[in-house]
């Protein structure tokens, strides 16, 4: 490449696309080159060698390079597609991680908890939003969707809020994933 060298061009095409696969595919390899290349960003470094076995590697590294790049994107996608789904959904939602405690809750459950944002949820147990009366039946479907990882049928209870205020409703749980961990979703309908 007149004018520039390998590490040069990566460092250009990161400064426009941070996520783009990009392979150094160079004649004039070290362990420093290397170390270079992906210190700047390069996805795999490939020193030249001779014999067509090289571009069959070669190939392969292009190939699961594309791979990787097409499933991180789809995967994104899908999280904003889902969190735009949650974000606006009327009804209070909030999500539980597998030792039950809060991952996520919408607007609407912030506001159903008389919570001043999510901060004051997040980390807090399922538990602790239901009336003492409620908890070990919670406890009890809670690790049977998680175990079983299918969804559980409504249910009452007393959801208790953060200032203490009970109120009735009908909890729907489903197991699922959120950012690649196991969730429990519990949909509360009043």
């Amino acid at each position: 490449m007149p004018g520039k060298n390998g590490i040069e061009f990566l460092k250009s095409v990161r400064s426009k696309w941070s996520e783009l696969p990009f392979i150094l595919y160079t004649g004039k390899g070290s362990e420093e080159v290397a170390s270079d290349a992906i210190s700047a960003g390069a996805t795999d470094y490939i020193q030249k060698e001779s014999g067509a076995d090289h571009y069959t590697l070669l190939s392969n590294r292009i190939r699961n390079a594309v791979e990787h790049y097409r499933a991180k994107t789809t995967a994104q996608r899908t999280d904003e597609r889902y969190h735009n789904l949650i974000d606006t959904a009327p009804i209070p939602i909030l999500l539980f991680d597998e030792d039950g405690k809060s991952v996520y809750a919408n607007e609407a459950a912030v506001t159903f908890l008389n919570a001043t944002s999510y901060a004051d949820l997040e980390n807090e147990p399922f538990t602790h939003f239901l009336h003492p009366d409620d908890q070990e039946t919670a406890t009890e479907r809670f690790q049977t969707l998680m175990s079983e990882e299918e969804h559980a049928p409504e249910i009452e209870y007393q959801v208790r809020t953060l200032d203490g205020e009970l109120k009735r409703a009908t909890v729907s749980t489903a197991y699922g994933y959120y950012r690649g961990e196991k969730v429990a979703q519990a949909m509360i309908h009043y």
